[in-house]
Order: structure tokens, then sequence, then C-alpha cells
């Protein structure tokens, strides 16, 4: 709602029209008329901005209260930083070496597994069925060969005597060795025979955690066809690798057993310890950095394969720099600024930023050791603005 002057005040500005209007200034002088118009316009506007401000003029801002601290100088640890994912440190295909229909599935994705350990099971009747005929031939092969070995044992002992012919004896060795043959080829048979039965279970070959599961019952299996090609994966994540690419400028500086750091975002801070185990010697060709893999101790399994991951490779000792909190510092139009204490004053700094070392952040040109950064109220201070210090 527009605020109306007080009765008096209308009535003070009014009193000059009616008096020029009393004595025909108005008519006769009409840029007396004029001055007096906007001596009123002045006179109104004065009126209003004392009404606005409360009748009083403003002050000088009162100093604003802020918390500041010294720049002090922090240890940081060099270091390679890096972004990669997590891998198995060892990984099974598993997929079926015999034909047959898929039984039953007893494993789900996820589920730890034991080497050994049954993962699909093949209808095994005609396996079994294969398995007795091939014993039966082979017990007749072996009662054949018990046979020949008896004939030729008299038929030897015949030719030792001379009552036997040299071509008599011959055909008699012959057929012994033709029953050997006969029975060593049953064996075979047989052993091939339970070897197939037994790979109607197809088993785990490491322990680790069944993935990938991509088999149903009902299925038929053919082995080199799909699906049968692979029907889960088992992986080993007791320890996993988090696999990054270094860069050529860098290999430098990154050899096996420096310590490194993993995190991901699955876990916020939580930090995994690590070692780098393996630097693949050869750039990839495309993109022409090296493959290098960092050990990392998994025992609650936390790390999956495929995760992505943050790595942080310590590359030396540890050295001093000038750090700050790091609320101390804003960021505008892609530059860092931080409020420096002159006095009672603040003054607006640009800053260069390195590495972030816990709450606080690296200060890489910019400000020195010793001096004061405003922590609170930095969107809102203005250069040369008065502050009240409180440290921190």
């Amino acid at each position: 709602m527009e605020k109306r002057l007080p009765w008096i005040e209308r009535e003070e500005l009014a009193r000059p029209i009616r008096q020029m209007r009393g004595e025909g200034l108005v008519k006769s002088n009409w840029k007396a008329w004029l001055a007096a118009v906007a001596a009123i316009v002045i006179l109104l506007a004065l009126a209003r901005i004392l009404m606005n401000h409360g009748g009083q003029a403003a002050g000088p801002a009162a100093p604003k209260d802020v918390v500041a601290q010294t720049v002090v100088r922090v240890k940081k640890q060099p270091a390679l930083d890096l972004t990669g994912s997590i891998e198995a440190v060892q990984e099974a295909v598993v997929s079926a070496k015999v034909a047959g229909r898929v039984a039953s599935v007893p494993v789900e994705n996820g589920d730890a597994v034991a080497s050994g350990q049954p993962l699909v099971l093949l209808e095994d009747s005609d396996y079994r069925n294969a398995l007795a005929v091939s014993q039966a031939d082979l017990a007749k092969a072996q009662a054949s060969l018990e046979s020949t070995q008896d004939s030729y044992d008299r038929q030897k002992s015949l030719f030792d005597a001379g009552a036997l012919s040299a071509s008599d004896f011959e055909g008699v060795k012959t057929s012994l060795a033709v029953a050997q043959a006969d029975a060593d080829s049953a064996a075979t048979a047989v052993d091939s025979a339970r070897e197939a039965l037994q790979e109607t279970s197809i088993c785990s070959p490491i322990s680790g955690v069944a993935a990938n599961l991509d088999v149903e019952v009902g299925e038929f299996l053919t082995p080199g066809a799909p699906p049968a090609t692979s029907l889960l994966n088992v992986e080993d994540i007791s320890s996993v690798y988090a696999v990054v690419n270094v860069e050529q400028g860098d290999l430098a500086v990154v050899r096996p057993g420096l310590a490194a750091r993993v995190t991901t975002d699955a876990y916020g801070a939580r930090v995994f310890s690590g070692t780098v185990e393996i630097i693949n010697p050869v750039a990839g060709s495309a993109t022409r950095v090296f493959e290098t893999k960092i050990r990392v101790a998994n025992g609650d399994q936390l790390l999956r394969p495929g995760m992505f991951v943050n790595v942080s490779i310590d590359t030396g000792a540890p050295v001093d720099v000038v750090a700050v909190p790091q609320n101390a510092v804003v960021s505008t139009a892609g530059l860092n600024y931080v409020l420096v204490v002159e006095g009672n004053r603040v003054k607006r700094q640009q800053v260069q930023v390195g590495q972030v070392i816990g709450q606080s952040v690296e200060i890489t040109s910019g400000l020195a050791e010793g001096q004061q950064v405003v922590l609170t109220d930095i969107d809102t201070l203005n250069d040369g603005d008065q502050v009240t210090i409180s440290t921190q």
C-alpha cells in the first residue's frame, strides 16, 4: 500500500499553491508557477525518502563476524591419481564337454562355490547305459584274451619241444596279439564312457563366486555350440586387481611394489589398500598406454569385477605443502579464490589449487604460510568489507 504524507505536511506543501492562486501569480507569472511546482515535487520526494528510511540517514555497515584460519603446511603424499576397474585375480569359464539335456542347475549368481562342486547336471541315463555296454564288452574281451593266452601257452610248449612248426606258432602269436588289442580297446572304451558319465556333472574348476549364469533346466547342450560355449563364470575375488592405464610420461614413476589406495563411490570414503603387481611391458596399440594391475585384498568381497574405482599410487616420499580447509575456497567461472584477512578487512585473492589432502586442499600458488583465510560467509563478503575475526 502506498504510504501517505501526514496531514500537516500535505498542508505545508499545498500552501504555496494557494498563495499563488490568491495573489494571481499563476496567471501573471508562469515561470514562478513552474518553480513552485518543481519545489513541491522535490519536497514530496524528500518526504517520501525520509518516510522510507524512518527519517534517519543510513550509517556505515557494521563489521561482520567471521571465522578465519591461519595458512599452514601439511604433509602431502606424492601420488599418481588414475581411474580404472576391478577384475578377478582368477576367473574360470565353465562350459559343457559332453552333449546332453540340462537336468538341474544347483547354483545361482553370487553363490560361493568350491573347487570340484557341481554347477550344472545333465541327464545321464544314456551315459550310464553306454558305460554298462562298454564294461560288458571289456569283460568279453578279457575272457577272450585269457582263453587265447592259455592257447598260446600250450602252443608255445609244443613249439619249444619241436612239435609245432614256426608258421603255426606265428598264427598263435598273431591271435594273442589281436585278443590283447581287443581287450585294450575295450578298456579304453570303458574309460571314455566313465569319463563322459562324469562330465554330465559339470563342476567348478576353482573356488570362487558364480557369475554370469546363462543356462536353464531343459536346454540341450552341445560342446562348442551356443549356449554351451559358456554356461557361467566362476570368479575368485578373495583378492582382486584394480586395473588402470598408465601413460608413457608417468611410466618412470610407477613400478611393482608401490603402495596404492583404491576407493569407489559404492563405499564412500572407505579406502582399500593395494600394491602394484603387474605392468604390461607393451603399450596398447590403439591407446598407447600401459595396463597396470594393483592387487587388492578383498576378504569381505566388497569389490566386485566390473566396478569403477579411483586409484592413487604413491610415487615418492611425503613433502610439505601449503594447504587450507576446502571450505575456504570458492570457485567462480573456473577460477578459485579465497578471502585473505588484512587488518580488519578482507581481500579477494585468486589461488591455484592442487591435490585434496583429507579435509584440506593444497594451494600451489596465491597464498603463503602464515596468512589468514576466511572460512565462513565467503559467498557474501566483498573486497574491503570490515570483519571481526574468530580463529579456528
